[in-house]
């Protein structure tokens, strides 16, 4: 129950949460809310966005600021992670 005068925080939509979890933690819950604010996806705009992409670093200060981030499409950032990856070398066939 909340004493009167406070907001509820939660979040009205069920939040995005890894499967075998129940309780979701502090970044789900902040990757929730900001899906929820970004519905659509911000790189092909065709799909649902289902997930939170990064731009600054892991140990970034800033990195969870809203400004940072880009909701998208599973595919779409699947195709993000695999053009900022460092190029692997290839391994020469027999």
């Amino acid at each position: 129950m909340m004493a009167e005068g406070k907001i509820d925080m939660s979040n009205p939509r069920l939040w995005r949460t890894k499967p075998r979890t129940s309780k979701p933690n502090s970044r789900q819950k902040r990757n929730g809310l900001f899906l929820d604010a970004h519905p659509d996806c911000q790189r092909c705009s065709r799909q649902a966005a289902e997930e939170a992409h990064h731009d600054l670093p892991k140990g970034h200060p800033q990195r969870y600021l809203w400004r940072y981030m880009r909701a998208l499409f599973r595919i779409c950032h699947v195709a993000v992670h695999r053009r900022s990856a460092p190029a692997r070398p290839r391994r020469r066939k027999r």
